[in-house]
């Protein structure tokens, strides 16, 4: 009982501190953590213990997972050299860089564990990129390679994390052997994702073909796949993490298109609220624990110390990414026209300064187990960790709070691709709709319903041409309303078809995609109201 009154005080702060970062000039992440510091503190507040194994599975497949849900894959194949290359090189780049320095820093720290740091710390932090980035409207090629780095680079850095923890446990160290072991699970865990998620998809088709589907048990099915993935990937032994994100990639494909729009409006509305939750409640976690590993670590060097220690971490952390990045982007394009030709001095150096870690990086700390096999602390974990929630912090703080400034600064804007792809969704869209109120006016069996189709075709001309430039009864008047509504409801029903065939067809991309859907599932749902609202 006392760990559900636990689990209800943190989603209560974690939306108190949430309302309180709206007044705050920083990163949400910030409140979250310092909020929790001083809770920590407080004295008589519960001691949240955490089990390791526990929290890395209950946050890491949830979020890794959305991350490749909402992932466009058109614009990812088409940046998938940079994308590839940082989530690879940059990492490696990475983990080697800092595990180096911290092993050379920190004496004591075993070798083994300086690199676990540096895995730990190689992961950017999506949520708290996408923040600045979707707000300002940057390049559409940077903003995807940003996207799509944070998303491979999670499973590539978790991976180097739990091969330096194995080689912390075992004691020994080949690279060889590392390599090797490092193709066959991934491979196998992106095999076990894709299969995993077909499988759910064809599961969810065949509840929807006989009638058995509703949107809270489609939503269901979505909140369980990621674990569902993870389990079945650790089962065979190959990497749940890729697994995740092979399910995550395969799911954001199909399921726009494949659910209803009850469905689509409610599995968002969960996951939007459910990575809320994991989100502050692994920045609330860090902020509560930080007293105790304080208390850790202050007995093994002073605190002026400890602080050197970790300012010079998250110095050499932000360094490292501006030298990888530029290689990692600019090698990667041809320099062509097609590709937008190589990118800038400005481009670079924004996607340089992005490099803000957050939850991934948190979770995953905290998940270092508490003992060896033989029950003997695990060496080096409170440092770690302290030093984890430390490079966190201060890359949100220096990086997170300075790096919209430096975008305005750099005069860095959108491309204008994105507006004239929606531009023309939306024209096709109308013009779509338009042709179906056409079709229907030889259907319409009255004077009522031929005035409610008027009605309507009249607005849809309106906004087609917006667009071209940049004493009744009451039983009359609901039959006119309910005619309305079904020539709305058969327009909006044309206009959503043609969206998705754009889609389809590569004309447009998901970030276009995604949002018209959602103001189309919208106006459908009100219609839908109004309509058992009239029928009452």
């Amino acid at each position: 009982m006392a760990a559900f009154h636990h689990a209800l005080v943190l989603l209560l702060l974690v939306s108190g501190f949430g309302v309180m970062s709206r007044w705050l000039p920083w990163p949400a992440p910030i409140t979250y953590v310092l909020g929790g510091l001083g809770c920590g503190f407080l004295p008589g507040f519960p001691r949240v213990e955490l089990d390791p194994g526990f929290f890395f599975v209950c946050f890491l497949p949830p979020l890794l997972f959305a991350d490749g849900w909402t992932m466009p894959l058109r614009e990812f194949a088409r940046a998938r050299g940079a994308i590839l290359l940082l989530a690879t090189g940059l990492v490696i780049f990475t983990t080697l860089g800092v595990g180096l320095v911290a092993w050379w820093l920190v004496p004591g720290l075993p070798p083994a564990m300086a690199f676990a740091l540096g895995a730990l710390v190689s992961p950017t932090d999506a949520v708290a990129v996408n923040a600045i980035t979707e707000r300002l409207k940057v390049p559409t090629r940077l903003r995807i390679v940003l996207n799509g780095e944070s998303l491979m680079n999670d499973a590539t850095g978790l991976v180097a994390f739990k091969f330096a923890l194995a080689a912390m446990v075992a004691g020994t160290f080949s690279l060889r052997a590392i390599a090797l072991e490092f193709v066959f699970l991934a491979l196998g865990g992106l095999l076990i994702g894709l299969i995993l998620a077909y499988a759910v998809g064809r599961l969810r088709d065949l509840l929807r073909h006989t009638g058995n589907a509703e949107p809270f048990t489609e939503t269901t099915i979505s909140l369980l796949t990621p674990f569902a993935a993870y389990l079945a990937a650790e089962s065979v032994h190959v990497s749940g993490v890729l697994a995740v994100v092979a399910a995550g990639l395969y799911s954001g494909w199909r399921d726009p298109i494949r659910m209803d729009v009850e469905t689509r409006r409610t599995t968002w509305s969960v996951w939007t609220m459910v990575l809320f939750w994991l989100n502050g409640l692994a920045f609330l976690l860090l902020g509560l624990q930080l007293p105790a590993l304080t208390r850790a670590v202050a007995g093994q060097f002073p605190p002026a110390q400890l602080g050197l220690f970790v300012a010079v971490l998250a110095g050499v952390t932000m360094l490292l990414r501006l030298l990888g990045f530029v290689p990692g982007v600019s090698l990667s394009f041809t320099c062509t026209r097609r590709d937008g030709g190589c990118p800038s001095w400005r481009e670079n150096l924004v996607g340089g300064w992005a490099g803000m870690r957050g939850t991934v990086t948190l979770a995953a700390a905290l998940s270092i187990p508490l003992t060896l096999a033989d029950g003997t602390p695990f060496p080096g974990r409170d440092l770690v960790i302290f030093f984890a929630g430390g490079i966190v912090l201060a890359t949100l703080l220096v990086q997170g709070t300075t790096l919209e400034a430096l975008i305005r600064r750099l005069g860095l804007r959108e491309d204008g691709m994105h507006g004239r792809e929606e531009h023309l969704a939306r024209l096709a869209a109308v013009e779509a709709g338009l042709a179906a109120l056409r079709a229907m006016e030889s259907t319409a069996i009255s004077a009522d319903e031929n005035e409610a189709l008027r009605h309507v075709a009249a607005e849809y001309e309106h906004r087609r041409a917006e667009l071209a430039m940049e004493g009744e009864t009451r039983n009359v008047a609901s039959r006119r309303l309910a005619a309305g509504r079904s020539f709305r409801l058969a327009a909006l029903a044309a206009e959503r078809a043609a969206v998705d065939e754009l889609w389809r067809n590569d004309t447009i991309t998901d970030d276009v995609h995604r949002p018209l859907q959602q103001l189309l599932d919208y106006e459908e749902t009100l219609l839908n109201g109004r309509g058992a609202r009239s029928e009452e």
